[in-house]
């Protein structure tokens, strides 16, 4: 056994009163920091992220890595609980075995000085993909490219966004590890696309599942608090309702037999229920199950009242592909969903192939249509020019006519003229001799003497 395992099995021994496991544990050195204040040797502690029932979530800079992180510990006092420990621990473990891209990587599980564990990760920048999605309710659907342009409800930046979370959740199921919470809560969406699959505090090994889960840690206001069904139970939870069973997760998102307690019957494909229910809500606004307390919400879980849902998809514009797939993953029995995240993420990603394909094969209808168009203005261009050309060759013709015509008539005038100044010469001349024939013809006489 390990030095950390003793460590906190000394912690669990004192949670449960053990004397003989407490004496096990090592002392801590130093003095204890003042309280409300945590320091990690190694680390400097910067602002508070976030915090919640149980931890706290504070980003850190690694002093000898010098780079940005996350610790994660629980609260004061968290240590009194065994259940919520062990899981603390798990989830470290746990989430160390899943290299991939798309689940934030563990640095370091360790003890603070006053036994509290923590955990040093990867500092995670960005919104939840469900602050995503209330900003987009809030938010009229535009043409705006902003946030990756996720304001419509199946707009191609969310389907990428839940591709990423399916091959997440698939290269985790490769490992026969699940989840048992994934919701938008818990996938963070950084500014330029990138997605992490958070929470791990619920994984389970399926290999594991027959294990008893650890002893319920009942909060008395878990049962009502919140009115959508979107509360995490941290811890099981039982409802005095004819025996329901035990409830751990997020009753929105919830699988039948995970809403039942039905632990040996969760494997995998609880995981791809609530893969449906993501992406039910990206399609829809709404999760699978909606009502106006959590219990109201844990027991149309756990008959799968999936009427509602499946109705809003129907009446929802999204692509029949898409709407097709959330119910598949939705179906009330695990037998009729796909087998894993992995099978999931390659139907999103033959849907996706598919719509770039379609989009494709638009462009290239755009782009023959565009060159019928662009040869049709040439063709009509060039049939303007040849008329052009045609009715100035007809006028350059028709002024020649003219021309030639007004240069007969000047010619037909011109001869006309003459003709006439020649009729009216000789007219003339025959007139003078017919007067000098005339006058010879009077004065005979005259002639005469002129001749004796």
């Amino acid at each position: 056994m390990s030095d950390m395992d003793r460590s906190f099995n000394a912690t669990a021994a004192h949670a449960t009163g053990d004397p003989l496991r407490t004496r096990n544990a090592p002392q801590a050195s130093g003095t204890h920091p003042p309280d409300g204040v945590i320091r990690v040797a190694g680390y400097e502690m910067g602002e508070e992220i976030a915090r919640g029932g149980m931890g706290v979530v504070i980003a850190a800079r690694d002093l000898v890595l010098k780079r940005e992180v996350a610790i994660k510990t629980l609260l004061p006092g968290g240590t009194d609980n065994l259940a919520v420990v062990r899981r603390f621990v798990r989830e470290a473990r746990i989430t160390a075995r899943l290299p991939h891209p798309g689940i934030p990587p563990v640095y370091e599980l360790g003890e603070l000085v006053d036994g509290r564990p923590f955990l040093a990760m990867k500092l995670i920048k960005g919104r939840t993909l469900a602050a995503v999605l209330a900003a987009r309710e809030q938010r009229p659907c535009t043409e705006s490219t902003e946030d990756l342009d996720l304001t419509s409800f199946d707009a191609p930046g969310l389907i990428q966004i839940f591709a990423q979370v399916c091959q997440a959740v698939g290269f985790a199921h490769a490992l026969g590890i699940m989840h048992r919470d994934l919701k938008p809560a818990n996938i963070m969406v950084g500014a330029f696309g990138e997605v992490q699959v958070m929470d791990w505090g619920l994984a389970r090994s399926s290999s594991r599942k027959d294990e008893p889960e650890p002893p319920p840690a009942v909060d008395p206001c878990s049962a009502t608090r919140g009115g959508t069904g979107d509360t995490h139970f941290d811890e099981p939870v039982e409802f005095d309702l004819s025996r329901i069973g035990e409830a751990m997760g997020t009753p929105a998102y919830m699988p039948p037999e995970q809403a039942q307690g039905a632990w040996n019957r969760v494997d995998l494909r609880a995981d791809v229920f609530s893969l449906g229910g993501i992406l039910c809500t990206i399609l829809t606004g709404k999760p699978p199950y909606i009502g106006a307390s959590v219990i109201e919400v844990v027991k149309r879980a756990q008959i799968a009242d999936l009427s509602e849902a499946f109705a809003r998809l129907d009446a929802s514009s999204a692509d029949a592909e898409l709407i097709h797939l959330a119910k598949w993953c939705l179906a009330p029995k695990a037998a009729d969903r796909p087998p894993d995240a992995g099978a999931v993420a390659a139907l999103v990603e033959a849907y996706r192939l598919g719509v770039e394909e379609r989009l494709r094969s638009a462009e290239r209808q755009r782009a023959v249509l565009a060159a019928k168009a662009k040869e049709a203005r040439k063709r009509a261009a060039t049939e303007a020019r040849e008329r052009h050309s045609l009715e100035a060759r007809s006028a350059e013709q028709w002024r020649l006519l003219r021309l030639r015509a007004d240069a007969a008539a000047a010619i037909l005038v011109v001869a006309f003229a003459g003709i006439g100044f020649a009729w009216w010469s000789d007219r003339r001349e025959l007139e003078r001799r017919a007067e000098k024939l005339e006058c010879e013809l009077r004065c005979p006489a005259a002639r005469t003497p002129n001749s004796n």
